[in-house]
């Protein structure tokens, strides 16, 4: 499984977001030039970003995006879900799939548990724990 770039340029991008100070409005420009991002793509991927609930949208002259709720609240699973879509490692472990060799197979249980470990990781790993630990300075 990998993680689609898109997932990863939110991810850097609201990493830079969580270490500024609670409330802060930021334009996409502001955060795709601290990180070296394509600005068009990254301003697709924080509406996406709005539209899963993680971050709020303001118009205007002093537009741009805030954090939707604190970086401790919004974990990386979240982030990936919001741009990528639900989490699974092959197509019978999708919550809607029924697989009818699911009790038979010998891949199914490794993969399910495998995905199981996978997605707790994910849901244990919070931005604020990310924005900590990340080394590149704040620009803004």
């Amino acid at each position: 499984m990998q993680l689609t770039r898109g997932a990863g340029y939110a991810t850097r991008g609201m990493i830079r977001l969580a270490k500024l100070p609670t409330g802060a409005v930021v334009q996409v420009s502001e955060i795709a030039a601290a990180e070296g991002l394509p600005e068009s793509y990254l301003a697709k991927l924080f509406q996406d970003l709005a539209r899963g609930g993680i971050v709020r949208s303001h118009r205007g002259a002093r537009g741009g995006f805030a954090l939707a709720r604190p970086a401790s609240q919004i974990t990386l699973r979240q982030l990936v879900e919001a741009v990528d879509g639900p989490i699974y490692l092959q197509r019978c472990l999708a919550p809607w799939e029924h697989c009818d060799k699911q009790d038979c197979c010998a891949l199914y249980p490794i993969l399910a548990q495998a995905q199981a470990e996978l997605i707790a990781r994910l849901d244990g790993t919070t931005l604020h724990a990310l924005a900590d630990d990340d080394q590149v300075p704040s620009a803004f």
